[in-house]
């Protein structure tokens, strides 16, 4: 069966190629299978055995061990059990599930929720479920995989531009407007790889300009930013010019699932076009109460996003001082960016090993070829516990340096955010490339 192209398995016999020509390069754990052995609290589990800092999660606010969050999920089971058996359509709503749906619309400030099994479902339905063959898909090169799928589902048009580059983006709807039948521009607030935010008012006056629609999807800023955490597109006042949100409970909430909400009186229907709503089971007792009670202390939570920017500004402070190449971008994104897979893969381990764990993104997942540590800030990290993590990589650069393989580099490289970076000491510049790179950033 190996090696025949006819098979169905010759994709993945191509990726175990990969794989082990990947182990024999990183020569040491394989950071895209690391074994979790218990999850302690939001920012700290066992890994190898032995307690490890959590800086690779997307838990911002640290609502998986929040009192509340956890007894509601208990309380559910007791009354309803631990899950749904069928779709919503087919096995019924909870009173949960339409509660649910009306608080996570009053959050975000639409007529109408619909709540999805998970945040890569909602983006699969809101687009597929609006858009079909004819239509055209408008969207940021560095979209989530979950939008590129979503637009392959539909079979509208899909048309790129330059990740931010709102010149590019009107220069796109220019060209396609002789045949602009229906079109939905298709951006994220905040991107997962590099934490940049999109310029999202500009990119609402473009779209009335152009007469389309506009999706943005909210997965990492919902619980953040705006009042009461209600998202960037609430912060900047501009909630009444998106068409669509989307958005996840996966991340500041803590748990799992996702939603697309919208002021269209008739947006409700949407659950009987979109195939990830109809035919998935639906989200379980536990889990729905769960979101609702995160939601609950999300909107009160003034006192973790405060500790959460506190902390963002300790770590990115603490490496650019240090002449690391990080975006001065304001997420609970933090990377650093390197050129080499060899030498971003040295300090991840390194980090491991002093007990740190980070993402660690590399090609063909990055955009231009570059390698990413990840670090996702926690409202719950202590500034001892960020004060460590900047010692540890202080102890790798000495390392490093003692080897005469020193990390800073005075070259400008374009970062996946479509950036240059250049690392001189402290005066780390970032200003935008004159060419961009086109390769998107599909990671989570």
């Amino acid at each position: 069966m190996g090696g025949d192209r006819r098979s169905i398995f010759s994709g993945i016999e191509s990726l175990a190629r990969r794989r082990s020509a990947l182990l024999q390069i990183i020569d040491g754990p394989n950071p895209l299978e690391v074994e979790v052995q218990r999850i302690l609290s939001p920012t700290e589990a066992l890994i190898g055995n032995r307690p490890t800092k959590l800086f690779g999660t997307n838990n911002y606010l640290g609502m998986t061990f929040e009192p509340e969050v956890t007894k509601a999920a208990h309380d559910a089971i007791a009354t309803n059990g631990v899950g749904t058996t069928a779709s919503r359509v087919a096995s019924g709503n909870l009173p949960d599930h339409y509660e649910l749906e009306r608080e996570i619309a009053a959050f975000v400030g639409k007529r109408c929720a619909i709540v999805f099994s998970t945040g890569f479902q909602a983006n699969l339905g809101a687009v597929a479920g609006l858009c079909g063959a004819g239509d055209i898909v408008v969207m940021d090169e560095e979209c989530h995989a979950s939008i590129y799928d979503a637009v392959m589902l539909s079979a509208a048009r899909k048309v790129k531009f330059r990740h931010n580059d709102v010149g590019h983006l009107r220069q796109q709807l220019g060209e396609i407007q002789a045949d602009m039948a229906r079109v939905l521009i298709v951006v994220e607030s905040v991107y997962s790889a590099a934490g940049d935010t999109a310029p999202l008012a500009e990119m609402a006056r473009i779209k009335a300009d152009f007469g389309c629609n506009l999706l943005v999807d909210e997965a990492h800023s919902l619980g953040m930013y705006g009042r009461e955490g209600s998202g960037l597109v609430n912060e900047l006042g501009i909630a009444g010019q998106v068409d669509v949100l989307t958005g996840t409970f996966s991340k500041s909430f803590g748990l799992m699932g996702g939603f697309a909400a919208s002021d269209h009186p008739d947006f409700f229907c949407l659950r009987y076009s979109a195939r990830s709503f109809m035919f998935t089971a639906a989200l379980p007792p536990p889990v729905v109460a769960a979101i609702r009670a995160s939601l609950g202390r999300i909107r009160a939570a003034d006192d973790k996003r405060g500790r959460l920017w506190r902390n963002v500004e300790q770590l990115r402070h603490g490496l650019r001082a240090r002449g690391h190449a990080t975006p001065d971008v304001r997420s609970a994104v933090v990377p650093l960016i390197f050129e080499d897979l060899g030498e971003c893969y040295s300090l991840w381990c390194a980090l491991l090993d002093a007990g740190f764990y980070a993402n660690l993104l590399m090609p063909p997942s990055t955009a231009h070829g570059a390698c990413i540590i990840r670090f996702s800030v926690c409202s719950e990290h202590t500034a001892d516990d960020i004060a460590a993590l900047l010692a540890a990589i202080d102890a790798w650069s000495s390392t490093r340096q003692m080897n005469g393989k020193a990390h800073h580099d005075d070259r400008a490289y374009s970062s996946p955010i479509g950036i240059v970076v250049t690392t001189r000491g402290s005066d780390t510049a970032v200003h935008r490339p004159i060419d961009p790179p086109r390769t998107g950033v599909t990671g989570a």
